[in-house]
């Protein structure tokens, strides 16, 4: 430990001339390890850096690296890197570090959680109903919005639809725990997994005692690069459950003021601040997130609208004052894939971060603002992920008539189904359960017809799935990834990338009728 403080002092001798600025990242949800947030928030930032060196003919590399795999070392895990002087702006040094506060935490029992999550799902899906609302308001204004409305209708369906088959899924659980073996091992991993990833924000936001526990990692981490480090600024940089966790070290006196007064820039994204202001998830009475930001410190609030743990736009209290920047961004238009989007978003987040970090309140004066503005290239991948999205709504509805037509063509599906649960009854251990429900309780899946053609369904849905995966990454990741490397450059955006949309929807909408014309025309699956 003494050698790594030696080398860090050292380097802080030879950069003693630069600006020094400490970013802390709060992680959210999860078991997470330590040292695994600095490198999963810190690792694209780099990428994104040296992506933009790269582009200029430069090197950045990494000065230092103290992580913490268990031996004895100095919290919190961090890197260091080091930005030259250049084009009349003067060098810095970035420490990045991180508020690892996953191990501070006991998760509630499973009865606490089943109903309190229950209550979560429906509030977001009143959420998701905004979405869809807010989606009908775009309508006039050109064709893409047509596919924003579909497919926010086609998430809510398929969001309320989840949370409606996840009652019955709990009470099976429920049931099959009681079976002795490998069902109830297998049952009980399941529900400490579920604990683990929800429990965090009920635990911090009725359990007083460790949400206090909780919010001094942050304090710590900011301590840290005050008093050790030397820091003149700091940023906090805060995702999902983190955002609940950073904010009530921020404005509850958890930090000390002296160090406070460094935090010039706050940035959630993904936020969970909207669930820990909503009465209906949290105590009548809390003492969590009570007060408002020091009025110095710079908020941005980044958020896309199928992020459902965001759930939109962030409504403050009337007590809280709100961000100074509330920015929606495009990521995946997914609601499976938007929470963790952020982190491979180039154009609208990682470039913002940066130029955050270099320049607080004046990024248009950051040397990493694009030399033609930003607007281009956001419009640029927002017209690639609607073309992402046209692709994924085109297949879905394709589907849909592919099932109706199997149903109606000597209903093959439910042949289907019955031959894929023939199958599942020749594997071990899955066999038994599924032995089990065929026997006794074959009220689970609906009655005989409705379960055989749900598996039915299932079974092309993973065929025609994972076809539909590979062929549309194919097609569309590399496209995506080169044009997110070229907006680091110094080059103006594409006007236009009409000729490539057009090309590649060609391509995957015959991939899309090829692969229902197979699903219509096949025989009914053989029994084993």
């Amino acid at each position: 430990m003494q050698e790594r403080q030696a080398v860090e002092e050292h380097l802080i001798a030879q950069t003693a001339g630069a600006t020094r600025v400490g970013v802390v990242f709060v992680h959210g949800i999860g078991q997470q390890s330590e040292s695994y947030t600095v490198r999963e928030f810190g690792g694209p930032l780099l990428r994104w850096l040296q992506e933009w060196h790269k582009r200029r003919d430069l090197d950045l590399c990494v000065a230092s690296a103290d992580l913490t795999y268990g031996e004895a070392a100095e919290r919190p895990a961090r890197f260091t890197i080091d930005l030259r002087a250049a084009e009349g702006h003067p060098a810095q040094t970035w420490i990045l570090a991180e508020a690892w506060w996953a191990a501070r935490l006991s998760a509630p029992n499973l009865d606490e959680m089943t109903w309190w999550g229950l209550k979560s799902a429906v509030v977001r899906c009143l959420r998701l109903a905004e979405v869809v609302v807010a989606s009908f308001r775009k309508l006039p204004g050109s064709p893409k919005a047509i596919i924003e409305v579909v497919s926010s209708i086609l998430l809510f369906i398929g969001y309320v639809s989840a949370a409606i088959l996840s009652v019955p899924l709990i009470l099976t659980l429920y049931v099959l725990a009681q079976i002795p073996g490998p069902v109830e091992q297998a049952v009980m991993g399941l529900r400490n997994f579920v604990q683990d990833q929800i429990g965090d924000f009920y635990t911090f936001m009725w359990d007083d005692i460790q949400a206090v526990h909780i919010r001094s990692s942050v304090a710590a981490a900011i301590h840290f690069l005050v008093e050790k480090r030397q820091c003149e600024r700091i940023a906090v940089i805060a995702h999902s459950q983190g955002t609940v966790v950073a904010y009530d070290a921020l404005c509850s006196g958890a930090v000390l003021p002296e160090d406070l007064g460094r935090v010039k820039t706050f940035v959630t994204f993904g936020s969970a601040l909207n669930n820990a202001w909503d009465r209906r998830l949290i105590p009548a009475r809390t003492c969590r997130l009570r007060e408002s930001l020091p009025t110095t410190m710079h908020w941005i609030n980044v958020w896309s609208a199928y992020d459902p743990v965001a759930g939109g736009d962030l409504r403050t209290p009337s007590y809280i004052r709100p961000p100074d920047e509330d920015i929606e961004v495009t990521n995946w238009m997914n609601v499976i894939l938007d929470h963790g989007g952020y982190f491979v978003n180039r154009e609208e987040f990682w470039s913002r971060i940066a130029q955050e970090i270099e320049s607080p309140r004046d990024r248009p004066r950051s040397r990493f603002f694009p030399e033609h503005g930003e607007e281009g290239w956001r419009a640029r991948r927002r017209d690639r992920v609607l073309t992402l999205v046209t692709w994924r709504v085109v297949a879905i509805l394709a589907f849909a008539a592919g099932v109706i037509v199997r149903i109606r063509t000597s209903d093959r599906l439910r042949a289907d189904g019955e031959a894929a649960w023939a199958w599942l009854m020749t594997l071990p251990i899955v066999g038994g359960v599924v032995t089990f429900i065929d026997q006794h309780a074959l009220w689970l899946v609906g009655g005989e017809r409705l379960g055989a053609r749900l598996l039915g369904i299932g079974f092309w849905l993973a065929v025609l799935g994972a076809a539909y995966v590979g062929i549309s990454w194919l097609a569309f990741a590399s496209w995506h990834d080169n044009a997110g490397q070229r907006s680091t450059g110094r080059g103006h955006p594409p006007a236009s990338q009409r000729a490539i949309i057009i090309a590649s929807s060609i391509a995957m909408f015959f991939a899309t009728l090829v692969g229902i014309a197979v699903m219509i025309q096949a025989p009914a699956l053989r029994r084993p």
